[in-house]
């Protein structure tokens, strides 16, 4: 279980919130609220913050591996859909395969009901 007190620096920076865990889907949800300060020049959420929301969730479901060991992003892969606003953004994000070594995890950032982006990740065990 994610301690709220070990949260890193950057899931507070992206204003995460209304973190779960389901276990039995080995599956944790997100919320971030995008600001103002996140948009592009035509008033967009720019893309880098939302590849940097997928990679927080997909980073704080790593440290749930079955090992319980800390892991670190080696392969990240980013696919956007439509324009994202400012306001909240879910994030979901699931095991593929946990390997002994290599993790492979997927999260969606959906905002209005609608699939914003999609991300797909490898991590390293350490």
């Amino acid at each position: 279980m994610i301690n709220i007190k070990n949260l890193p620096p950057i899931h507070h920076l992206l204003n995460g919130h209304d973190l779960n865990w389901d276990e039995s889907l080995a599956q944790i949800h997100v919320k971030y609220t995008a600001l103002e300060s996140f948009t592009n020049p035509r008033g967009n959420v720019e893309g880098g913050m939302i590849c940097a929301m997928l990679d927080d969730a997909m980073g704080l479901l790593a440290t749930m591996n079955t090992s319980q060991k800390p892991a670190a992003t080696i392969n990240l892969t980013m696919d956007f859909f439509r324009p994202c606003d400012i306001g909240v953004i879910e994030v979901k994000a699931c095991f593929i395969k946990q390997g002994n070594k290599i993790l492979n995890i997927e999260s969606e950032a959906w905002q209005h009901k609608k699939l914003v982006a999609k991300s797909s990740a490898a991590f390293m065990v350490l």
